[in-house]
């Protein structure tokens, strides 16, 4: 009796952790390419795109991360003091506020800025004007991730 509910209970574990491994299904699961990811301009769009284009949007991405760096730099530094003054004992009310008020400042001139850019990368290459993104090829995430997140430049 003892070596049959070890037997039913073993192949019952087998089973179960079985059905598990297999419950994820088919496809190319987390960590496929971006070029794959449909709608996503990684193969579709950066073919209709001209050198030229692309040229011109790198360079604007380009210009984009060095007009926003001191922002983005800010925008971290505050994270981080608020972070630690959260850690403190006794977290001082009224500077939190400042600082969460300074922080959502920065986060309006980024998008400000992140408009800017977007409407510029526009004029450069129409086609892309409906994406999420912010250009051509693997985007934000770099390869092995789809950036289905409402991917940006920053």
């Amino acid at each position: 009796m003892k070596k049959a509910i070890t037997l039913i209970s073993s192949l019952l574990i087998i089973t179960l952790s079985a059905g598990t491994a297999f419950a994820w299904g088919g496809g190319k699961g987390r960590g496929y390419d971006c070029n794959d990811c449909p709608g996503y301009y990684g193969k579709k769009a950066a073919v209709d795109l001209t050198s030229e284009q692309k040229e011109q949007l790198t360079a604007l991405r380009q210009k984009f991360i060095d007009d926003t760096y001191e922002i983005r730099s800010e925008k971290n530094l505050k994270a981080r003091e608020i972070k630690l003054l959260m850690r403190t004992s006794d977290p001082d009310r009224a500077k939190l506020k400042t600082l969460t008020n300074e922080m959502m400042e920065l986060n309006k001139q980024l998008a400000h800025k992140k408009i800017d850019y977007r409407l510029e990368m526009k004029t450069i290459a129409p086609e892309l004007s409906g994406f999420s993104g912010y250009g051509y090829g693997k985007g934000r995430y770099g390869k092995g991730r789809c950036p289905g997140f409402g991917g940006g430049p920053y």
